[in-house]
């Protein structure tokens, strides 16, 4: 385990010291921008998933940072997300476009001054010379072998994760319920990737299916978040509803094809045997 989590979080690590550069370089380009959102997540969920062998401090203020910056990353992303959306549902007012590109670019500009200021200070190099494995504990977690920990954590989140599926699913479920839906596929996704050594090619078509959810939910929660920004603008919300309504029953038919009683058994089958065979 000791020699797992070393890996995942020099190879986190990295990928976001990359990510953070090619924004810095490129601090229009909104693929860039995903791709260090995700860089975040990715390196936060495994600080989260292994808290067990840092000290907590450590972890607390890095997790800290990350949020701050996933802030102002989203800032970015949700006026690129409310223009395709109005875009996408049919909007053509030029004016509430026009607003919402002015905002974009402020909130780029403090985003480019956010990632000069890291870069500066070369945050990821700090994290990477202080962020220490520890070498012993006597608490569980740090006795259980690979393949024990991936017992103990996934087929639990996966059972967490059908049950919230079908709560989200029902037809009077809220924008909210969603979301926070939306927010475990990711958790149980990226904690699976933290395991790919343990599981080999196996998790392919769980990961291809949890991957499609999440783009499934995304695009609900983008309608949520743009209904958000544009306010009362009746005649523009009206239209993002309707378009949500039909994401909505997209994701509902998503779910029902690939989380089925059947897909169940198999992704359980799939979780339960941990013996490094690929």
């Amino acid at each position: 385990m000791r020699k797992l989590v070393r890996a995942q979080t020099t190879e986190r690590l990295k990928k976001l010291d990359a990510e953070l550069g090619r924004v810095a370089h490129k601090p229009k380009d909104a693929d860039a921008i995903h791709d260090l959102r995700v860089s975040i997540r990715r390196l936060s969920r495994e600080l989260q998933v292994f808290r067990a062998w840092f000290e907590p401090g450590q972890v607390k203020g890095i997790r800290r940072r990350l949020r701050k910056l996933m802030a102002h990353c989203a800032a970015v992303r949700n006026c690129d997300i409310a223009i395709e959306v109005l875009r996408a549902a049919g909007w053509r007012n030029p004016g509430l476009l026009a607003g919402l590109e002015q905002e974009g670019r402020r909130m780029r500009e403090d985003l480019a001054r956010k990632l000069a200021n890291w870069r500066r200070r070369d945050r990821v190099l700090e994290w990477r010379r202080h962020l220490r494995v520890k070498r012993s504990a006597a608490s569980r977690e740090l006795q259980d072998s690979t393949d024990e920990s991936a017992r103990r954590l996934l087929p639990a989140m996966m059972e967490d994760l059908f049950r919230a599926g079908r709560e989200a699913t029902r037809p009077d479920s809220s924008h909210h319920r969603m979301h926070q839906f939306r927010l475990k596929t990711k958790r149980v996704r990226y904690t699976l990737e933290l395991f790919e050594s343990v599981y080999g090619r196996r998790t392919k078509q769980v990961m291809d299916s949890l991957k499609g959810l999440q783009e499934k939910l995304g695009a609900i929660n983008d309608c949520a978040t743009t209904l958000t920004m544009i306010g009362r603008r009746r005649g523009a919300a009206g239209m993002v509803r309707r378009l949500a309504g039909e994401r909505e029953a997209e994701f509902r038919g998503y779910w029902k094809k690939h989380f089925g009683p059947r897909e169940r058994a198999r992704w359980e089958a799939v979780l339960s045997a941990t013996d490094g065979k690929k």
